[in-house]
Parts: C-alpha cells; sequence; structure tokens
C-alpha cells in the first residue's frame, strides 16, 4: 500500500498521500486525519483500499468518517467508493497464476 501511495503523491494533483489502517497497523484512520488537518490539509479524501465490500467497508469505516467530519467541520471529508473490482484486478490475477511454474 506504501507503494501505491508513492506513486500516487507523484501526481501533482494529490498534495499530500497518506496511507492509514482500521486496525493494527499505525497510523490509524483518526490519527491520519489528524496528521493531514494539523499539516493544513482543507480537502481529505479517503479510499477505502478493499476489494470485497465487508463490515469494514459498510460500517466500520464510514462510521469512523462521521465522527472526523464532526471534529474537523472546517475541512472536508469525504469517502471515495472502496476499491471494489475493476476488470484489469482480472488480468493482474491472471498475471499472478501464470508465475507459477
Amino acid at each position: 500500500m506504501v507503494k501505491v501511495a508513492s506513486q500516487i503523491q507523484k501526481d501533482k494533483r494529490f498534495s499530500r498521500v497518506v496511507c492509514a489502517y482500521l486496525e493494527i497497523t499505525y497510523p490509524s484512520i483518526q490519527e491520519a486525519i489528524e496528521f493531514c488537518v494539523k499539516k493544513g490539509a482543507k480537502q481529505i479524501r479517503i479510499l477505502p483500499y478493499f476489494i470485497l465490500m465487508g463490515k469494514h467497508v459498510q460500517s466500520d469505516i464510514p462510521e469512523i468518517i462521521t465522527t472526523e467530519i464532526k471534529k474537523y467541520a472546517g475541512v472536508k471529508i469525504s469517502l471515495c467508493p472502496y476499491l471494489g473490482y475493476d476488470e484489469k484486478i482480472v488480468s493482474l490475477v491472471k498475471k499472478r497464476i501464470l508465475q507459477v511454474k
């Protein structure tokens, strides 16, 4: 995920790209939002990096974002659609399967 974020950061349309995690790993979503706000962000977009829509995508992350929106009234915090399915993933899956000899 850090490699993906690093590549996205190279696109100058995004002033800051920060990885955040729901559990176990640092920083949490809340900590990452706080970091961005302290750095002067006026708009924050959260993209759930999940392929499947499970409990985290359906309820856990939206609940966190709702709470954070209330904390930072002057900052526009938006929840993007989760990564989900894309035909390019099929191509990648095939590539990985064919890598095994």
